[in-house]
């Protein structure tokens, strides 16, 4: 099952049972930044780069998130890991509103992308990923991972914000196996959900844009509803 609803996040989330979901992987829209590390890819944006809801305040981001995580802590199993993408802005508040909706915290990864962005000054060479769970979190699979990932940004996007395949595969293998279902609320290019798929994962995406969806519609056996 690899599916996509074009949808508030949270119109799908009330469908799924109490405890249904064995691991959220998901990037919220955190950031004013765009692939090229330029200002421009958000709501704010008058050009196909825009994007809903992007480039919050931090005290509109917390009202806008809070519902969402809550949902998910509902709706997933316990001891299931969640991942959270973030830029060092929104770090520490990204981190209190998944401890708000009552997620433990593991650990904060490093995403090294190998070289710094555009700009001056300490040019921006790395995002974070929030690691939680719904209670005392499941053994990792893997036992050759650091929270330091160096991996090469996507290559061939389309969308701003697309996190590579290289450091997904990492997420998807070592907090699920095979058959388990995974959900990303904000699914933009679908980056997760065809990675799950491609290693025969079980997977579920919301995504409010309809170009995204259309693109995923268009993927190998995605089923867009």
């Amino acid at each position: 099952m690899c599916s996509l609803y074009n949808e508030d996040c949270l119109q799908t989330l009330s469908r799924f049972e109490d405890n249904s979901i064995d691991c959220v992987i998901t990037d919220p829209p955190y950031s004013g930044l765009n692939a090229k590390g330029k200002v421009g890819a958000s709501r704010f944006d008058q050009s196909e780069h825009h994007i809903e809801f992007d480039d919050m305040s931090e005290r509109a981001f917390l009202l806008f998130i809070k519902p969402i995580f809550r949902e998910l802590y509902r709706v997933m199993k316990l001891g299931s890991h969640l991942y959270c993408f973030t830029d060092w802005k929104q770090l520490r508040n990204m981190a209190d509103c998944l401890e708000l909706a009552s997620f433990k915290i593991v650990n904060i990864v490093c995403w090294d992308k190998g070289h710094f962005g555009m700009g001056a000054g300490y040019r921006s060479q790395s995002e974070y990923l929030l690691v939680f769970s719904k209670g005392i979190p499941n053994t990792f699979n893997l036992k050759n991972v650091g929270n330091v990932i160096k991996t090469a940004r996507a290559k061939d996007t389309i969308h701003p914000h697309q996190k590579p395949t290289d450091l997904l595969k990492i997420l998807v293998e070592n907090s699920t196996l095979e058959g388990d279902l995974i959900y990303d609320p904000f699914a933009g290019s679908c980056s997760t959900l065809k990675t799950a798929k491609a290693m025969n994962r079980n997977c579920i995406g919301s995504e409010l844009s309809k170009e995204y969806c259309q693109s995923f519609a268009n993927y190998e056996n995605g089923l867009l509803l």
